[in-house]
């Protein structure tokens, strides 16, 4: 089965409050789940535990169609959230319609279980409350009045038409019907002239409320916004100076590690001062290792680098690395397993190539000799697994938690290799998380480690 060139992932072009709206979206999805279920558990209480009689079937159907096309929006959401398409316009739209469809379940709803008579209708109030959340206050009064037109429908349309009025009534003892408010109090212009009020200036009051909340969050969202773009440009710049200053610095070093080399050639086993060129070609070689990581690291860091996906067999780049290592391996009596099954994934190549010798030159690296490093890969579940296991110096528990950090070197580690850049497993799991998988780390002190990374879409099959 041919694999799919793919790129790589697209980015959203939203800004960070954008971006938090388009989340809260699927949060909003979430709590309606919950709300139905608490309609649900109401009016089965109301039911059995205080013997109130409504329109149940109607009551029922809008819960049923509330949980309908709550499912559509969930679907909508994951959908978009899944192919990272998110356009700004589509939040809008979904959170209108969100909010339309839930002002009118809620006025069915409210219709239903007896109208102005059941304190239900402050239901109208939580739609308020969500309009005030994403959009700017003239468009959440809108909302307000589209609310308090179908308050005041269903409060004067059951009163003019009673014979729309679906009445809340108590069950008696002896079976018979009661009305659980007066008819005649219930019918009087009065009562439904102070709910119809009272539910206006609440739907009004709330958007109020609700905008000035909002408006205040927003201010402050903006300003954390700008302070986002200020550090985004700020680490632009830092990694742009790593790069241009590793660039400059490796020819230099390089050079003079050539030279050094050279000398040391010429040394006889006796002369004086052989072993301070030894000690110097070490550090410079240190020395590279930084340059090298600072610049991976830059690169991985760079959002102006575009990192291209491509069908890549990560067989090949397993033993590639296993042949790289294999000398340094052997030079420490240490046995290198490979066992590298086909597994095809789509990603950046290099990024690929870096992960995996990171991995692999750090077991041989932290193990002592004549021990033993296993290199494994394969798919299991669509997805590609590998592990590299050592029997090394482990890593304490209280230190595994920062294994990923940023420069993070353990003590053990330092003792055992005391020049290093602490960048190795940061670079690991920056990759690994650009390709949208997963990399942890479990190991005993003196009895080794093992990293296991798994990467989606995997195949068998080129």
């Amino acid at each position: 089965m041919a694999m799919a060139e793919q790129g790589a992932a697209r980015p959203i072009d939203l800004s960070l409050s954008e971006q938090e709206l388009f989340d809260r979206l699927g949060w909003f999805t979430h709590v309606r789940w919950g709300a139905g279920a608490c309609a649900l558990a109401f009016l089965a209480v109301g039911w059995y535990l205080f013997d109130v009689r409504f329109a149940w079937p109607w009551a029922l159907a809008v819960i049923a169609a509330l949980f309908g096309y709550n499912l559509v929006f969930s679907l909508a959401v994951r959908w978009l959230h899944r192919h990272r398409d998110i356009q700004k316009r589509w939040i809008a739209r979904l959170a209108h319609a969100q909010i339309t469809c839930d002002l009118v379940a809620v006025a069915a709803l409210v219709h239903a279980i007896g109208g102005a008579e059941n304190h239900f209708i402050l239901l109208f109030i939580f739609p308020m409350i969500v309009a005030s959340e994403f959009f700017a206050p003239r468009v959440a009064y809108g909302y307000a009045t589209l609310a308090a037109v179908l308050i005041n429908l269903i409060t004067w349309g059951e009163y003019y038409f009673g014979g729309a009025h679906h009445a809340l009534d108590m069950a008696l003892p002896d079976g018979r019907l009661e009305p659980l408010v007066s008819s005649t109090e219930a019918g009087r212009h009065v009562f439904v002239l102070q709910v119809s009020f009272v539910m206006t200036f609440a739907v009004y009051a709330a958007v109020f409320i609700a905008s000035s909340i909002a408006g205040r969050l927003r201010l402050r969202e903006g300003e954390l916004e700008k302070a986002y773009k200020d550090l985004k440009s700020l680490e632009q710049v830092k990694s742009h100076f790593m790069r241009k200053t590793s660039h400059e610095l490796r020819a230099p070093i390089g050079a003079m590690q050539s030279l050094l080399k050279a000398a040391a050639s010429q040394m006889g086993g006796a002369v004086p001062g052989r072993d301070l060129v030894g000690r110097a070609i070490d550090r410079s070689e240190s020395t590279l290792d930084l340059i090298d990581d600072l610049l991976r690291w830059s690169r991985l860091q760079s959002a102006a680098v575009a990192q291209r996906f491509e069908p890549v067999e990560l067989a090949e780049i397993v033993r590639g690395a296993a042949d790289l290592f294999r000398a340094q391996a052997e030079g420490k009596q240490i046995v290198l397993e490979v066992e590298a099954g086909t597994a095809h994934v789509s990603g950046a190549r290099d990024s690929l190539t870096d992960l995996v010798d990171n991995l692999v030159s750090n077991a041989i690296r932290y193990t002592p000799a004549g021990g033993r490093v296993s290199v494994r890969l394969g798919c299991e579940n669509d997805e590609a697994v590998l592990t590299v296991s050592d029997t090394g110096i482990g890593i304490p528990a209280d230190e595994l938690p920062h294994v990923f950090d940023e420069f993070f070197r353990g003590q053990a580690a330092k003792q055992t290799v005391p020049h290093g850049t602490g960048l190795g497993m940061t670079i690991a799991k920056r990759v690994v998380d650009m390709h949208g998988g997963r990399i942890d780390a479990t190991s005993q002190v003196g009895r080794g480690t093992t990293f296991r990374v798994v990467l989606p879409g995997c195949s068998p099959i080129a």
